[in-house]
């Protein structure tokens, strides 16, 4: 058959062609009723030419020999008689890293039609037209998790339609069997197929097809999909999950299957690809949040910095580049994907998964009050160490302080606090200490976490009899209607031996406080009693202590919960 005849391939199950990938017994399959019918139709072009097809498609593609740089457009017609507004090919973003010679366009929503007329701006010696006719049902889509940085919903293939049979060849041979290897970057794409796509799922299939067999792969390109409503698709296989496990993309040590969607850069990366053409317009919002939080996961999961740049060395070939960890798939390939609108957008990216992440981990504060005190060479003063607790940290903290001046020693009470709680530091200064102002830093560390406060030393050389308060702890949770307490510390400094008056204010509606005794010289608890019917929250209870013309405060937090 010459350059100028056309010939014809039917690569799905219909009377009178030929069968795509036909299989029995070769892993999960479903070869008795494929999702997509696939035709194909080649010939010479050398400006334009019309290609009927034999029944209505949903998603076309064409492909050609060599002629990369040829402009090719595409009208497509329900009836052979009117066809649409032409429009350029753009090429398929994965098939550009095919070295066959072939160049690969995108795949395009066809809307039922029965004939393709193509246009080329040079002679084509082959172009090949794919025409696809979607018949998989209606895509049940599960709620998206919502969870920072937690595993999103991601729907499996089978949700999808994946027709596995497609992965096998005609002796049952798996064509691309799965590899698996650590992952070092996330490589984001965009697939250059329509906007304001009706149907995701039925993309996602003709796509699947079209790397799997046309392009040769045996399976789609990406490690998931994401749609313009948020949605997330299982993209390569990787292996068969427990029921209700939500598809990783990734084998039972973490590893993560091997994809086929940047060329020299597969082993080691998870790409991601947002449905849609991208080069003018952003991805949705939609699309954006579910994106960040695939990769919050991915990258909390394996300790990625999302901001970092870093060096990957591809585990099978020994190809090293330093590159984004979230990059775009032009920063390793001579392709415009993830599209220029996108791209520009990545740095907000990086930030946006950075801050999911943060927002999530476990973690906890470190606070003191008060911030500054004074004493006199030979004094003491105290200050009270809150540790508060973030996203459900419980750890223990160990306490440090940094700074003290030749002649101090401090001491915790306790030394390590298990988040939430608190601790006394007292600080005691030598009658040989220099007088002046310290700057202190009070350290917390957990594990490989730390986080600090600084606090003021004062020692005057000749100090006016005063007297510091402090109380501990720092905060309580208690159901309404129920009673706790506080300790109520008074530090003298400069011979203060007078006694001090207590009162709180901040206190929630028909809640009472007492302190035991009043006046104090030293220690005074302070008991709070809550009223059944007082309303729930966080309160600020103040404490104030006063002796003759001196006066002085200190706050507690009370947290009041129902039942």
């Amino acid at each position: 058959m010459n350059a100028s005849s056309i010939c014809r391939r039917l690569l799905a199950v219909a009377a009178g062609f030929l069968l795509a990938a036909p299989l029995l017994g070769a892993g999960p399959t479903n070869a008795a009723r494929p999702t997509t019918l696939a035709y194909e139709a080649s010939a010479a072009v050398g400006s334009v030419k019309t290609f009927p097809l034999p029944r209505p498609a949903t998603d076309v593609a064409v492909h050609w020999l060599g002629q990369r740089r040829a402009h090719v457009r595409v009208a497509l017609s329900r009836d052979r008689v009117r066809f649409s507004k032409p429009r350029l090919v753009r090429l398929d973003e994965l098939g550009e890293g095919v070295k066959r010679g072939e160049t690969y366009g995108a795949v395009m929503t066809a809307r039922g039609a029965r004939a393709v007329r193509v246009w080329s701006d040079r002679p084509l010696r082959r172009l090949t037209v794919l025409a696809l006719t979607d018949r998989g049902g209606p895509t049940r889509l599960p709620l998206r998790g919502l969870a920072s940085t937690g595993q999103p919903t991601v729907v499996s293939r089978a949700g999808w339609g994946a027709d596995e049979s497609l992965r096998f060849d005609t002796t049952g041979k798996e064509i691309w069997p799965p590899a698996f290897y650590a992952i070092q970057k996330v490589i984001v794409h965009h697939t250059a197929t329509r906007n304001m796509d009706p149907d995701a799922a039925a993309t996602i299939r003709s796509i699947y097809y079209y790397h799997a067999v046309t392009q040769g792969w045996g399976d789609i390109g990406y490690n998931f999909l994401i749609d313009e409503a948020g949605n997330v698709y299982e993209g390569r296989y990787s292996r068969q999950y427990a029921p209700g496990e939500s598809p990783t993309g990734e084998d039972l040590n973490g590893n993560g299957v091997t994809a086929a969607h940047a060329q020299g850069y597969n082993s080691g990366t998870v790409g991601i690809a947002l449905l849609g053409t991208l080069t003018n317009q952003d991805a949705t919002p939609a699309a954006r949040s579910a994106l960040e939080r695939l990769i919050a996961w991915i990258d909390s999961s394996h300790g990625i910095d999302p901001q970092g740049s870093g060096l990957y060395t591809n585990p099978v070939s020994g190809l090293q580049a330093t590159f984004p960890n979230i990059a775009g798939h032009r920063d390793v390939a001579a392709t415009e994907c993830p599209g220029g609108s996108f791209y520009a957008t990545l740095p907000t990216i990086r930030s946006d998964v950075a801050g999911l992440i943060a927002a999530s981990t476990p973690d906890f504060s470190v606070t003191a009050t008060p911030g500054s005190a004074s004493t006199s060479p030979g004094g003491s003063v105290s200050y009270s160490i809150a540790i508060g607790s973030a996203n459900g940290f419980t750890g223990g903290v160990a306490l440090t302080v940094a700074g003290l001046p030749a002649g101090a020693t401090a001491s915790f009470a306790p030394a390590t606090v298990t988040a939430p709680g608190s601790s006394q530091l007292t600080i005691a200064t030598g009658a040989s200490i220099a007088p002046g102002s310290y700057s202190l830093t009070v350290s917390g560390t957990s594990s490989s976490t730390t986080h600090t406060t600084p606090i003021m030393l004062t020692v005057s050389a000749t100090t006016a009899p005063d007297f510091a308060l402090t109380a501990t702890p720092g905060s309580r949770t208690v159901v309404r209607g129920a009673s706790t307490s506080y300790t109520i510390v008074i530090t003298p400094s400069g011979g203060f031996t007078g006694f001090v008056t207590l009162s709180a204010s901040g206190l929630p509606g028909g809640t009472s406080a007492s302190f035991t005794p009043n006046p104090v010289a030293d220690s005074s608890t302070l008991s709070v009693t809550t009223a059944s019917n007082a309303k729930p929250g966080g309160y600020t209870l103040t404490i104030t202590g006063t002796s003759g013309n001196l006066a002085h405060s200190t706050t507690v937090s009370l947290q009041l919960k129902r039942k």
